[in-house]
């Protein structure tokens, strides 16, 4: 019972942190652009639909990053989590002293052959349960994610003109100036 109580926990943690919901500063520009100018012109109407967009496909791109991660964590934990019940079960069998016809288990692979007899189904368990946690410990999981522009190019607005009260973040100083006054701003509302 604990077993499953600690995966359900360990689950619903990763889950949480995983779905948290993350602040959306470019709502904040938005809507003080929208307020400064209650008719917007059509460039920044493409402009905002664009950057729209792009947050929506980045947003995807991690969920399912976040959602891979995710999953290759449950099944690692449940991995480590059912050897060590295999293990567990076999020193119980171990210490009972539990025993019947000889029972072989043996596995060839990767230049390496292993194989097992005995007549205590407890050791048997036991090592297969070991297998297994080491297995889990030391598999690789390997996953990227690229971050490549679908509505915005390189330029930064897609190609339509930037709205005057804007800032062109296209040129690295006014870009790093701009990301300096951003997290100031968030620092001064912690």
């Amino acid at each position: 019972m604990f077993f499953f109580i600690s995966s359900w926990i360990q689950f619903d943690r990763l889950s949480a942190s995983i779905n948290a919901a993350q602040d959306d500063p470019i709502a904040t520009v938005f809507s003080d652009y929208e307020a400064k100018n209650p008719t917007p012109d059509i460039d920044y109407l493409k402009w905002k639909t664009r950057t729209l967009l792009e947050r929506d496909v980045i947003g995807h791109r991690y969920r399912q990053v976040n959602a891979t991660l995710l999953l290759r964590a449950w099944t690692c934990h449940l991995g480590f989590l059912t050897g060590m019940i295999l293990s567990f079960i076999g020193g119980i069998f171990i210490l009972t002293k539990l025993s019947e016809d000889v029972t072989q288990i043996g596995a060839e692979g990767g230049g390496l052959k292993g194989s097992l007899a005995t007549s205590s189904p407890g050791i048997v368990l036991t090592v297969v349960g070991g297998v297994l946690m080491g297995i889990t410990l030391v598999a690789d999981y390997q996953f990227t994610t690229r971050d490549i522009p679908a509505y915005i190019g390189p330029e930064g607005h897609g190609g339509a003109a930037l709205p005057q009260d804007l800032p062109d973040l296209s040129d690295e100083t006014s870009r790093k100036e701009e990301e300096a006054d951003l997290f100031k701003s968030q620092g001064e509302a912690k």
